[in-house]
């Protein structure tokens, strides 16, 4: 029995800690997930509780065809379908430029750090502005690591679909950060 399904059973019996041991061993990969969606901290963390509420309140109606965390992805993209079709977000230079890395690293050289916030901030403009179907695939495959196979039952769709959504996401993905900032990568 893997850990998600030992933890869902526990849950299941009536055990609350066990969902908070799903929620600590999930909630990274989700906020990853949502913040690449989304490119705003405070929203994505909304969509990310609102995703785990939804996945708690349902739990029981987990039939078990597909792994946990492809159907925990599912609810998250969909939460996050759901939030970018009603704000129609857009990020803004400003708010790109505000996100980054953590500053705080310790002995980072400022300038080092500076320009990583400038590529982090670029990276994330870019990515928002990929249309959702091929930015979707891409952050699931190149941020979060799945496979084909995963990202084809997270979407919903076929594996060449999949494979074609992701070539032209890194496709307009380098053409935006072209236009952006010369070469960033």
């Amino acid at each position: 029995m893997t850990d998600d399904a030992f933890y869902i059973e526990r849950f299941l019996d009536g055990e609350e800690k066990a969902f908070e041991a799903i929620v600590r061993k999930y909630q990274n990969r989700v906020l990853n997930i949502v913040f690449s969606m989304i490119g705003k901290d405070r929203e994505s963390e909304d969509i990310v509780q609102e995703s785990f509420l939804k996945v708690y309140r349902s739990l029981k109606g987990f039939r078990r065809r597909c792994s946990f965390s492809t159907w925990l992805y599912r609810i998250v993209m969909n939460t996050a379908y759901d939030f970018l079709r009603k704000r129609k977000d857009i990020v803004t230079e400003e708010e790109a430029l505000g996100q980054g890395a953590d500053a705080s690293g310790g002995h980072a050289d400022v300038l080092c750090v500076l320009l990583m916030k400038e590529k982090e901030a670029l990276i994330q403009k870019a990515l928002a502005r990929v249309p959702l179907a091929y930015r979707s695939a891409v952050v699931l495959k190149d941020i979060e690591g799945l496979s084909y196979a995963e990202i084809s039952k997270v979407l919903g769709c076929r594996i060449g679909t999949v494979e074609s959504r992701i070539y032209r996401a890194r496709q307009l993905l380098r053409k935006e950060l072209m236009r952006l900032g010369g070469d960033v990568i």
